[in-house]
C-alpha cells in the first residue's frame, strides 16, 4: 500500500492520509490546509496506483519527497519520478517500465537521456546504490534509517512556507505537470499502437 504523509512545518505535525486510492488520498493531501511537502512512501506493496496518481504529484503546487522502502516498478516508479526528491533503502531497486505514468519525460530529467534509453528499451531492477549514482534517487539509507532520512528530508522542505513551491515553479516555469500529462497521452497511444502488433 502506497501511504500518503503530510509535512505541514518542521516541528510536528505529521499526518497519514486514509483510506481510499492512492490517487484520492494523493489528492485529499493536496487539498489539505496547511501541507507544504507531500511524503510519499513506496515499496513492493505499493498497488492502486495509476497515470492520475503519478498526474496528480506532477501537477502539485507544493513539492513531494519519495521514500523507497523496497523494490518497485510500473506505477510506483513513475510516482516517485514524479516526486521532487527520492530517498531509498540500501536493499531497495527500481525498475522502470516504459510507456508508463510519463516516465519517457521524468527519466531523462533525473538520469539524463542516455542512461533514460538504456533503462527504457531494456528494463532492469536498479540496485539502489546504482541509482543514487545515476540519479534515480538522491540518497541511500539502510533499512532500518530511511524512513527517518525521507521524513527528515520532507521537513527541510517544509520548513519555509511558499519556498518549495516556488523553487518547483522556478524549475519548471510551464508546469511539470504539463509536460508529464502530455507524455501519459503520447505514451498511451504509442501503447495502443505495441497492443496492436504483438510479439511472437
Amino acid at each position: 500500500m502506497t501511504r500518503v504523509d503530510l509535512r505541514t512545518r518542521s516541528t510536528p505535525g505529521t499526518g497519514t492520509i486514509g483510506p481510499g486510492s492512492a490517487t484520492r488520498r494523493v489528492r485529499d493531501a493536496l487539498t489539505t490546509p496547511g501541507v507544504r511537502c507531500l511524503l510519499l512512501v513506496l515499496d513492493e506493496s505499493s498497488d492502486g496506483l495509476d497515470d492520475d496518481t503519478v498526474l496528480a504529484v506532477a501537477d502539485a503546487s507544493m513539492p513531494a519527497v519519495a521514500a523507497v522502502l523496497g523494490p518497485i516498478d510500473g506505477h510506483a516508479t513513475a510516482l516517485a519520478l514524479a516526486a521532487d526528491l527520492r530517498v531509498a533503502a540500501a536493499d531497495a531497486t527500481v525498475r522502470v517500465e516504459p510507456l508508463v505514468g510519463g516516465t519517457s519525460v521524468t527519466l531523462p530529467g533525473a538520469v539524463g537521456e542516455a542512461t533514460a534509453r538504456l533503462l527504457l528499451l531494456a528494463p532492469r531492477a536498479v540496485t539502489a546504490t546504482e541509482a543514487r549514482r545515476i540519479g534515480l534517487v538522491h540518497e541511500v539509507h539502510t533499512a532500518d534509517r530511511v524512513s527517518n532520512a525521507a521524513t527528515a528530508l520532507a521537513a527541510a522542505v517544509a520548513d519555509r512556507a511558499g519556498r518549495g513551491a516556488a523553487v518547483r515553479r522556478a524549475l519548471s516555469p510551464e508546469g511539470a505537470g504539463t509536460s508529464v500529462a502530455r507524455a501519459v497521452e503520447n505514451e498511451a497511444r504509442l501503447r495502443a499502437v505495441v497492443d496492436l502488433h504483438p510479439q511472437d
